[in-house]
């Protein structure tokens, strides 16, 4: 039942999903995910991973699990009876099996990438055509818990969040859209895709052009953290469960760099080293901050790309494989960390605070 987190857990205490953008690196997430829900059924035959967290945030492509395990089955704000319509397994077979649809093979894939700096890379028709299958028409306050999405109204020059709130939460001027347009406007990544340009529900409100939240919030755990104490302000204890996609392991060196000019800084030959720069740097930030909060509890599972491309777009089966690989050794390395989240999540325990 919907209200399954209300039952037997303290109303001190906020749980929190947070996944990070990444592309198909999503994948990684997602099976971290597939792991703690198999903890939780064995702790309970009700706990699923929508109702298990108060709020789940999301970024790129954390917004498609976000969207995923919320959407429920009947597309409407009384659904409270209602079940997901998907599953994990679902939300993982979404990229084994579309991936290479949303970013197909280049024959020439260096070409492709000098001609990213002129245009975006791909186009979006493949994209939209996934996620208007997997979201119909449901709206993101259809959602079967509360959300925050993050992307960036490049009109406005100020971040977008989409959101989905408890109807007593809403202010007056609170915009819905529909998840497809959550989903086509926080992943448009720069160069990659072209910008969104949606209507909210209803329409009479103009349209926003919209990009990827990844550009100021590629973690996107802060921004939930601050919206979970808007939603409750009576709180004491706030546990969150950051998951990333998959940290770079490409150092720059002062002489790689000492020589650079604009080219050299927003070259796709060298993974966008200034986008990527800052990404990193948000990323780190968000999780020295999130440690250091009093009645914070965080839990931050990543990784290296030890193995796998570092590149969002990749999805040829070697580096997808690569992927599943590097998820399991996160899986393996916290184990016990992971037993640990599931027993909080269903209230049958605390955990410590994180200190790495």
């Amino acid at each position: 039942m919907r209200f399954f987190p209300f039952f037997k857990r303290s109303g001190d205490t906020v749980r929190i999903l947070s996944v990070d953008g990444g592309g198909v690196r999503g994948i990684v997430p997602a099976l971290v995910l597939k792991s703690l829900q198999m903890r939780l059924t064995r702790l309970s035959s009700d706990a699923q991973l929508w109702n298990s967290f108060d709020l789940i945030a999301g970024t790129s492509t954390g917004i498609l699990i976000a969207l995923g395990l919320t959407k429920p089955q009947r597309d409407s704000e009384s659904n409270f009876l209602s079940h997901p319509e998907y599953g994990i397994d679902d939300i993982i077979d979404t990229y084994r099996l579309h991936a290479g649809e949303i970013f197909p093979r280049a024959t020439f894939r260096a070409l492709r990438q000098v001609m990213q700096a002129f245009g975006e890379k791909y186009d979006s028709t493949h994209f939209e055509r996934v996620i208007k299958r997997l979201y119909g028409r449901t709206a993101v306050r259809d959602a079967l818990t509360n959300l925050i999405l993050t992307s960036y109204d490049t009109e406005a020059r100020r971040p977008f969040f989409f959101k989905r709130r408890p109807p007593h939460h809403r202010p007056a001027d609170d915009l819905d859209f529909l998840m497809r347009d959550a989903a086509r406007a926080g992943c448009a990544a720069p160069t990659f895709f072209e910008p969104a340009y949606v209507s909210p529900l209803p329409p009479a409100f103009g349209n926003y052009c919209l990009v990827d939240g990844a550009v100021f919030a590629n973690n996107p755990a802060m921004a939930g953290y601050i919206e979970a104490r808007k939603l409750f302000p009576r709180a004491k204890r706030f546990v969150i469960l950051s998951l990333g996609t998959g940290s770079t392991v490409k150092r720059f060196t002062y002489h790689e760099m000492k020589n650079w000019g604009y080219i050299d800084w927003v070259s796709p030959m060298k993974g966008v080293p200034i986008s990527s720069i800052a990404i990193d740097g948000q990323v780190e930030s968000v999780n020295y901050q999130l440690r250091k909060l009093a009645g914070v509890e965080f839990h931050r599972l990543d990784a290296p790309l030890l193995g796998c491309s570092e590149e969002m777009d990749d999805a040829s089966d070697k580096n997808m494989n690569a992927l599943q690989r590097l998820a399991q050794g996160i899986i393996q390395a916290n184990d016990a960390r992971l037993d640990t989240i599931a027993r909080t999540l269903v209230g049958q325990g605390t955990s410590p605070k994180d200190s790495r």
